[in-house]
């Protein structure tokens, strides 16, 4: 799989939005572009690849995703929500979810099932019998601030790696979603 070191599209944004939410007052680090080959083995696996995140964790994991929504926004046909996605049975934090949702781009089911809040975006487009495929346009390391590690249960300073991402859909090629999506680090038990 072929990716730019850095992102052209809105991900980037999505991250640095998100990070100045996370810690008001402070100018967030860049986070530091890679190549796909320049990241860890057990990251490569979970990121390189063109399908969703949410069952990709959910094989690694052994468990299904349960879904936090930490924070969302409705602007026009996007949705933008930020989103902790842990193991339903063990708790621990796999993946925050930066995402974009084009909701003009989504069946009527898909698109009440997101409103509601309760199950990922992958999981509700594969529901919905929508197909797509997962595009990276670039992997990143940033380090955990004392917010983040917060959130991910890290210690601060850990190293967490990532990848910004455009969903779209099979049939048409139309663009569903931009995302950055960060792993926790943690492994299963």
């Amino acid at each position: 799989m072929t990716v730019t070191a850095r992102p052209t599209d809105a991900s980037p944004d999505l991250l640095t939005g998100f990070l100045r939410q996370l810690s008001p007052g402070r100018d967030p680090s860049p986070p530091l572009w890679l190549e796909a080959d320049g990241l860890p083995d057990v990251p490569r696996r979970l990121l390189v690849h063109d399908h969703g995140m949410t069952a990709t964790l959910e094989a690694f994991w052994g468990e299904q995703m349960r879904l936090s929504v930490l924070h969302t926004e409705e602007t026009g046909n996007l949705l933008r929500r930020h989103v902790l996605l842990s193991g339903a049975e063990s708790g621990t934090p796999a993946e925050l979810g930066l995402i974009e949702i084009r909701l003009d781009a989504l069946p009527a089911g898909a698109l009440f099932a997101v409103r509601q809040r309760r199950i990922p975006f992958g999981a509700i487009l594969s529901a919905c019998g929508v197909s797509f495929r997962s595009q990276p346009a670039g992997f990143l390391r940033l380090v955990a601030t004392d917010e983040l590690a917060r959130l991910l249960r890290l210690t601060p300073g850990s190293a967490v790696h990532g990848r910004a991402t455009t969903l779209y859909a099979q049939n048409d090629g139309r663009v569903l979603a931009t995302a950055v999506e960060l792993l926790s680090g943690h492994q299963p038990a």
